[in-house]
């Protein structure tokens, strides 16, 4: 009986160690500090945002599709009409279809690349969008059109700000670079690739690199009441792959146990009943330990100690689709092909998986994941076409992620800014060996339905906050 005594005290000790280790933890985190109140210095008069906005729907009106050279060179006509000051300063290269600007301060320091595309998604299904996709029709206080968010927007405003600033007699603090690529939709290969290996042939690093990505969120996305800026430091990986069933050739009515169809379906079966480990990578660690002053105490007291409620937290973020997203590799059948005939069994069949790779995971450590769940019927080849490994995962203690973080943290919704793991691709990661400190983050607020217009139907700009944007650009060229 004493030693059941002793035994119950002893844990009750631990209980309470741990329970003071807990709270210790949470209360040491920064205070929940007031968001900047501080607007962007640039602004704008009626009859600019009017011009800025009109410029910005004749782009919408040139449908860049990746395969329309035309519709490119009228594009470019049109910037060079539209930015004459531009133009006529900084020097111009072209690379395929794809634009690279550089804008010469004149002083020795270290400069800035900021990157945007031409290039948009076809429309599938323009029946089901309220304005004609290329039309860039301002109505209810939107530019409507596709490219508005992705990504003519900004490419857009990166221009009115540069011609802003030249109209003011003004220069950048250091040198700046803009890198326009037009096949990013299809990989960036052509135009991003290229402009990256002929910069770095020139011995060029960049102190920031700043490409599409994050943006402003409600504050609910992750759990608290303050709009939250999403700065992406990393972005995952793309690979596809190919899986193959065989199977014997012959009349439907008289079907093996096991034809090549439902073999290829097995194996898909399996793969989506054993998902790639789930994790909480750094980008999406630093994520959660940033928003945690917000939190209420509950959630604060989790986010403050990771090191014990990983498990919990990486079941709650594996609940959704969105957040499932940032703790593993994702996979999505995306294209099937087998069969000739209704009553003919298929000799074969083939689907396509398109895998997203998180932090951590390798082209190699797929294929054997794949080689070990799938069954021996099925084979699996990566896919010819576009390929990226992880990116690197970018810091947020330099100088360049605080600049830009405090410039966000100025925006009109006032919001908390974290760092995040981008779940698409970008340009972003062809200029990696260009500098430490590449970063995806748009200065635009969403609110979360609008996240299905990215290469959805009826995409949209908000335009009060298009001179934002315009604001955000230059002050950041003006930042050091």
């Amino acid at each position: 009986m004493r030693v059941l005594t002793r035994a119950l005290a002893f844990a009750l000790l631990l209980l309470l160690i741990l329970l003071m280790v807990l709270v210790g933890r949470t209360l040491m985190l920064p205070s929940a500090q007031s968001v900047s109140t501080t607007p962007l210095a640039v602004t704008f008069t009626q009859q600019q945002v009017a011009a800025m906005s009109a410029r910005l729907s004749t782009a919408i009106q040139h449908p860049t599709l990746t395969g329309e050279p035309a519709a490119f060179e009228r594009f470019h006509a049109f910037l060079q009409q539209a930015f004459p000051l531009s133009h006529a300063t900084l020097r111009r290269q072209t690379f395929g279809h794809s634009l690279l600007y550089h804008w010469d301060s004149g002083k020795n320091c270290a400069p800035t690349l900021l990157l945007a595309h031409q290039d948009v998604v076809p429309v599938s299904s323009p029946q089901s969008w309220q304005h004609a996709p290329f039309a860039g029709e301002i109505e209810a206080g939107y530019l409507w059109g596709r490219g508005t968010m992705d990504d003519k927007g900004s490419l857009m405003a990166i221009l009115e700000a540069v011609e802003s600033l030249l109209a003011q007699g003004l220069s950048p603090d250091c040198d700046v670079w803009l890198a326009f690529g037009h096949d990013e939709e299809t990989g960036g290969t052509q135009g991003a690739a290229r402009m990256a290996a002929w910069l770095l042939s020139q011995g060029l690093h960049f102190d920031m690199v700043l490409d599409e990505g994050g943006m402003v969120l409600p504050g609910e996305t992750l759990g608290m009441e303050s709009p939250v800026a999403l700065i992406g430091i990393a972005e995952k990986g793309y690979i596809s792959v190919t899986l193959r069933a065989e199977g014997g050739a012959g009349h439907s009515s008289r079907p093996p146990e096991q034809t090549a169809i439902g073999e290829l379906a097995r194996g898909i079966s399996l793969l989506q009943d054993s998902p790639r480990a789930a994790t909480l990578s750094p980008p999406t660690r630093l994520m959660l330990e940033q928003v945690a002053p917000w939190q209420p105490w509950a959630k604060r007291l989790v986010f403050a100690n990771l090191w014990l409620f990983e498990p919990l937290v990486i079941g709650e973020l594996a609940s959704k689709p969105d957040t499932n997203a940032l703790i593993r590799t994702t996979m999505a059948p995306t294209m099937l092909s087998a069969g000739v005939k209704d009553n003919v069994l298929p000799s074969s069949a083939e689907a396509v998986i398109n895998f997203r790779l998180a932090p951590g995971d390798t082209q190699e450590s797929l294929l054997r994941w794949l080689k070990a769940t799938l069954p021996a019927s099925v084979s699996a080849s990566i896919r010819d076409g576009f390929f990226a490994e992880p990116s690197a995962i970018s810091s947020t203690e330099s100088a360049a992620y605080r600049r830009l973080s405090a410039l966000a943290g100025t925006l009109p919704a006032k919001p908390v800014v974290a760092p995040f793991l981008l779940i698409a691709g970008s340009d972003a990661r062809h200029y990696q060996a260009l500098s430490d400190n590449v970063y995806r983050f748009m200065p635009v607020a969403l609110e979360r339905e609008d996240l299905a217009r990215f290469h959805g139907a009826n995409e949209r700009l908000e335009l009060a906050q298009y001179p934002v944007m315009v604001s955000f650009y230059a002050a950041l060229m003006r930042a050091r």
